[in-house]
């Protein structure tokens, strides 16, 4: 896309891509890459998939691994590399990628590099997954079956897409998501009316097989790679991703119930709500919003009329749905907005969302790149899209985070927070706030890689930090079973006692 080439489309795409595939410093997926920094070897692949892989060319292999180089060295905006000697790493890692044999091995040399910037951001996109058709998807997954320990094998957790994309292909799912708790797989939303749900199955449950691969393994050698602070966002991408498939198949599922007993079952896919959109060299994604008004009973909230908004990424979708939203929710004493698991998005939403809550003008922080910088200002609302005059909202906002929300997501609860617009309720985001370009490499793959640092109107950066809530709130599984959203219910709990 180049987007580095553009200041303005560069500065207002951000994406932190947690649940996508990715090699190297937002990867999802892969928790080998630290060996390939202690040994002189390029990584290998499983050893059964090996005859599935085209093999590549010494040159085809270094000409990724340069230009990658070069790209990151070009347009990083920190000239120390974050205190990395990159003239150093490129010595260190291109010898490996001249040795690689396969394009995953070459990937995973160029994803131990990046990863050497310890910044969020950096990984690669494989060209698979960023064209996401089904020619390719059986190139990378010879057997779309969903027959149970087809996936089995320990080392699942070294085989890239085919294995996290569930069979290769679709974004269809069986209406589960998922918290890492205590080193589980924990059901913490199932989709009303989904296949889910109308199996019975319940939040709190512990994901303990998808298609016969052991997930508290899988999540050991994640948290081994990528560390106890990030195995929350890796994990919950990897695993959802496993879920997901075409439309119409089948996935085999093990779960513990209530009482830790082991129940098995076989759900059919089907199309998750909202719209599937496709946005630049990035694969689709799927975007919706809900928006409704909590229970006055369930939550005792006598006269009190608390509203909430959630969605699951920032792309431009959104915004008409969020303007609707707003208009709903306009008699509302207050708002919870909910940010979990929300990866990010496009970065200028962020002040185009804010307006809706801002009766002043104000910032929500800075961006800055190598010589420049991008104030993101925040312009009250007037009138809507359809010419509808609308005042700001006035009444208390509450925001909701995990280790889930990232880069957008950071940058508006962050830089709302710190105008002291919002308060923040749940636990610590992801710390993954910067502005990513994505530009392709020779092969096709896509290279992401951080050209944008941020930090909040108080100058306070969000990155590895992030965003710490006011309200600390852990997500319990004992709540889970009990049906207790408890980051939402302290939230509302908070505006209902505000004055």
């Amino acid at each position: 896309m180049g987007f580095h080439r553009s200041l303005r489309n560069t500065i207002l795409t951000t994406l932190c891509l947690g649940s996508l595939t990715l090699f190297g410093g937002c990867s999802a997926t892969e928790p080998a890459a630290p060996e390939a920094e202690k040994g002189t070897q390029a990584p290998k692949p499983v050893e059964h998939a090996q005859s599935q892989i085209p093999q590549i060319t010494p040159e085809e292999s270094l000409a990724d691994f340069d230009a990658a180089w070069q790209l990151v060295n070009d347009t990083h905006f920190d000239t120390s590399f974050n205190g990395v000697d990159w003239a150093a790493m490129r010595e260190k890692y291109r010898p490996q990628a001249a040795e690689a044999t396969t394009r995953d091995q070459s990937r995973r040399v160029i994803g131990a590099m990046l990863d050497t910037l310890g910044q969020s951001h950096f990984g690669i996109i494989p060209k698979e997954t960023s064209e996401d058709t089904p020619e390719h998807a059986e190139e990378v997954s010879p057997s779309s079956d969903d027959k149970p320990g087809a996936h089995a094998d320990a080392a699942d957790v070294n085989r890239s897409d085919a294995v996290a994309d569930g069979d290769g292909e679709g974004h269809a799912d069986v209406g589960i998501k998922v918290l890492i708790i205590d080193g589980h797989a924990v059901v913490s939303e199932v989709r009303p009316d989904g296949p889910a749900d109308l199996a019975g199955i319940r939040t709190g449950w512990i994901v303990s097989k998808i298609r016969g691969t052991q997930m508290d393994r899988l999540i050991e050698r994640l948290a081994e790679a990528v560390g106890e602070d990030l195995v929350g966002i890796y994990g919950v991408g990897n695993i959802e991703n496993r879920m997901q498939g075409r439309a119409g198949s089948k996935l085999a599922l093990t779960l513990l119930d209530s009482s830790d007993t082991p129940r098995e079952y076989t759900l059919v896919r089907e199309d998750m709500p909202g719209e599937l959109i496709t946005f630049g060299n990035l694969p689709p994604m799927q975007t919706d919003l809900e928006w409704g008004w909590y229970d006055p009973d369930r939550y005792n909230l006598g006269d009190k009329k608390i509203g909430y908004i959630s969605f699951t990424i920032w792309m431009i979708p959104i915004a008409a749905r969020f303007e609707e939203a707003m208009v709903g929710l306009q008699d509302a004493d207050g708002i919870v907005i909910d940010l979990r698991g929300n990866p990010g998005g496009i970065g200028g939403m962020a002040p185009g969302l804010a307006r809706y809550f801002l009766s002043e003008k104000a910032s929500l922080g800075t961006m800055t790149m190598r010589g420049q910088e991008m104030t993101f200002n925040v312009s009250p609302i007037v009138v809507t899209r359809s010419g509808q005059r609308l005042k700001p909202f006035d009444g208390k906002v509450a925001i909701l985070t995990d280790q889930g929300s990232a880069s957008t997501s950071e940058f508006f609860a962050g830089g709302m927070q710190a105008i002291e617009r919002v308060e923040v309720f749940g636990t610590r985001s992801a710390g993954m706030a910067l502005a990513a370009a994505m530009d392709k490499l020779p092969s096709g793959d896509v290279l992401l890689h951080a050209i944008s640092d941020y930090v909040t109107a108080k100058g306070n950066a969000i990155e590895a930090t992030g965003v710490i809530p006011e309200h600390p709130v852990p997500v319990t599984r004992a709540d889970l079973l009990n049906g207790i959203d408890a980051p939402a219910q302290a939230a509302v709990e908070w505006i209902k006692y505000s004055e």
